[in-house]
């Protein structure tokens, strides 16, 4: 089954002594990434495809702590190009310096339409902006929502 990873990635504003990583008293940090256009484990709307109208989903987030400086989206496809014969991770959208106040993109959004101070990477067309999947290859296509905590 083809799956369609959203990464949303907080950056802190303090790291945690060497001493504390993995203690028990350590609390769970738990960022929660969701879309109205689709349910987690359910299929990608062609739409979202660069096959279809190629835009963005809406995509909403709850649970950024309150020392984050800032967020990082990485929309990627681990088994490109295609789920039986996977070869690379394919990135197809990348966001970073959203401010750690925004909790929501709307759907199609565009650059003059991100927060402001959001910063767009290159995608793997060597391009800025969202690139969706190939919807003859996903097929099934999901949506599998990933976190990931860093700390500077």
């Amino acid at each position: 089954m083809k799956r369609i990873r959203y990464l949303l990635a907080v950056v802190l504003t303090f790291a945690l002594p060497a001493h504390a990583a993995g203690t028990s008293s350590e609390k769970a940090m738990t960022l929660a990434l969701t879309s109205s256009a689709f349910a987690a484990g359910g299929e990608i709307p062609s739409k979202y495809t660069c096959e279809g109208l190629d835009i963005s989903p809406e995509l909403s987030w709850l649970g950024t702590p309150a020392a984050a400086r800032s967020l990082v989206l990485i929309v990627d496809d681990p088994d490109a190009p295609d789920p039986a014969a996977p070869k690379t991770i394919w990135v197809h959208w990348l966001l970073y310096n959203i401010p750690p106040d925004v909790h929501t993109l709307s759907e199609a959004v565009t650059h003059a339409h991100l927060p402001h101070g959001t910063q767009e990477g290159l995608n793997d067309w060597k391009r800025t902006g969202y690139g969706g999947p190939v919807h003859r290859l996903v097929g099934t296509g999901t949506f599998t929502s990933f976190t990931r905590w860093t700390s500077s």
